[in-house]
């Protein structure tokens, strides 16, 4: 014998229902509380699953409409009395098969948040990457303007036309590639030591005289620069905005509501300065980088050449500060990755005769 916590439902009562105790005997069940006692005997007696989401199992007198009781107890189904009642086997088992229903449906909803959760976290660059595509290029482009706006009082840009057009010139089958994907290429000089270049989102790129500086050859600047427009195509800034906003809005923005991420976009373009590329997105720059060199017919052993230089310099910062908003891998382990795909793809082009060491000078009597 055992008993189960219930609600007895009588409509002749005020209240209307009341706790107390449900006991079922081999030929009876009792539903005591303060009220007193009711008895079903088991030939009158009906079972049946229901309530708000059918999660209640109720008894009832098939002979009284008016006063039924429920307990929430879904053990009451297999209790041996309840079983025994050998003219209940099939309300048993119709209240059990809607119980279970009940049962799949919310497995089945937390397997769904599950699978969702497991893929944003586990998938999630992926996920980041498809959802930064649908992002038009007006946004991106307005944060890299208010992002230059901000670094302009930090840097002495400097201004030579004819100097520019020569570089224009040298990187066109470069820059090519990259505006054929829709983003114009904007280009500036800025006197700072520092080995540097960078491209902001929507196509600003500033390159520190240091870099020019220390280049031996149009191929290590240009391997450099095409890193950096890999950023740009690859949506880099934009990704790692994504990635700091939150899984609401990815999730919002990723059932079509992109709207969601405007504001965040344009917004942050004064933040973006405190942002890092991730490792993952510094291998894809170095990779796509190469791959556009290759497309242009533009030596991309330059892009090696530049880091072994960076590596032998073991006791400056150089290596630390060659791009901007970037968590950079070892720079060895960055010549095995490209040197290990020039070996699966072995490429070789004539060199770029443009004379860059009259460049170079040119350029330092403008500084």
């Amino acid at each position: 014998m055992r008993s189960y916590e219930a609600i007895l439902i009588d409509s002749s009562l005020s209240s209307g229902r009341h706790a107390g105790l449900l006991t079922l005997f081999e030929d009876r069940v009792e539903f005591e509380s303060n009220l007193g006692k009711i008895t079903i005997f088991k030939e009158k007696l009906q079972v049946n699953a229901g309530g708000a989401g059918n999660r209640l199992i109720f008894l009832s007198d098939k002979d009284i409409n008016e006063v039924s009781i429920y307990t929430g107890d879904k053990k009451v189904l297999k209790d041996p009395f309840l079983v025994n009642f050998s003219h209940l086997k099939n309300q048993l088992k119709s209240s059990k098969r809607v119980v279970s229903r009940i049962y799949y449906a919310t497995f089945c909803v937390i397997l769904f948040f599950l699978i969702l959760i497991f893929s944003t976290y586990f998938l999630k660059d992926k996920f980041v990457e498809k959802l930064a595509e649908k992002v038009p290029l007006e946004w991106e482009k307005k944060a890299g303007d208010k992002l230059f706006t901000a670094l302009s009082a930090q840097y002495k840009i400097i201004e030579c036309d004819s100097l520019k057009k020569v570089f224009l010139h040298v990187a066109k089958p470069l820059i090519d590639q990259i505006e054929r994907k829709g983003v114009k290429i904007e280009l500036y000089f800025v006197k700072d030591p520092s080995i540097n270049a960078f491209a902001l989102p929507g196509g600003k790129v500033v390159i520190q005289s240091g870099l020019l500086d220390n280049a031996k050859s149009w191929e290590e600047v240009l391997g450099v620069l095409g890193h950096e427009l890999a950023h740009v195509t690859r949506r880099h800034h934009l990704r790692g905005i994504i990635n700091n906003v939150g899984l609401y809005t990815i999730l919002a923005a990723s059932f079509g509501d992109i709207s969601a991420l405007a504001g965040t976009v344009v917004n942050m373009g004064g933040e973006l300065a405190s942002l890092s590329n991730s490792r993952v997105f510094e291998t894809e720059a170095d990779e796509t980088g190469w791959d556009y060199l290759v497309q242009a017919k533009i030596d991309p052993q330059g892009m090696i050449s530049f880091f072994e230089t960076l590596d032998k310099d073991n006791h400056s910062k150089i290596a630390e500060n060659l791009s901007f908003m970037s968590t950079h891998p070892e720079t060895k382990e960055r010549i095995k990755n490209l040197k290990m795909k020039m070996k699966k793809n072995p490429v070789h082009f004539k060199l770029i005769n443009n004379n860059f060491k009259t460049f170079k000078s040119s350029f330092n009597l403008k500084k």
